[in-house]
C-alpha cells in the first residue's frame, strides 16, 4: 500500500462537482483508492457520498492510499486526483 498527502485548495473543498470528479477517475483505477483525513477512518474514492461524509475544506489535508505496490501507477493516479482538489 502506497499512502499521499495533499493539501485541498479549490475554495469549495472537496464538494459535490470536485467529489464526482475524484470519484470517476478513482473508479477507473485497476486498484482500491482510499481517502480521509489524517488520523480518521479512510473511505473507498470511488464513492462520491463517501468522499462528502469527509467534510473536507479547503486547507484540509488528506491521506490517499493506493492498494499497489507499483509506485509509477500510484503517483500517475495521484497526479489526477489531486488535480480536481486544487487550483
Amino acid at each position: 500500500m502506497i499512502i499521499k498527502e495533499c493539501v485541498i485548495t479549490v475554495k469549495v473543498g472537496l464538494h459535490a462537482r470536485p467529489a464526482n470528479e475524484f470519484s470517476a477517475i478513482a473508479k477507473a483505477a485497476p486498484f482500491e483508492v482510499t481517502v480521509g483525513k489524517p488520523g480518521a477512518p479512510l473511505v473507498k474514492a470511488n464513492s462520491p457520498l463517501r468522499l462528502l461524509t469527509l467534510k473536507a475544506h479547503e486547507g484540509d489535508t488528506l491521506n490517499i492510499a493506493f492498494a499497489t505496490d507499483d509506485e509509477a501507477a500510484a503517483n500517475q493516479l495521484f497526479e489526477k486526483l489531486v488535480a480536481t482538489i486544487t487550483e
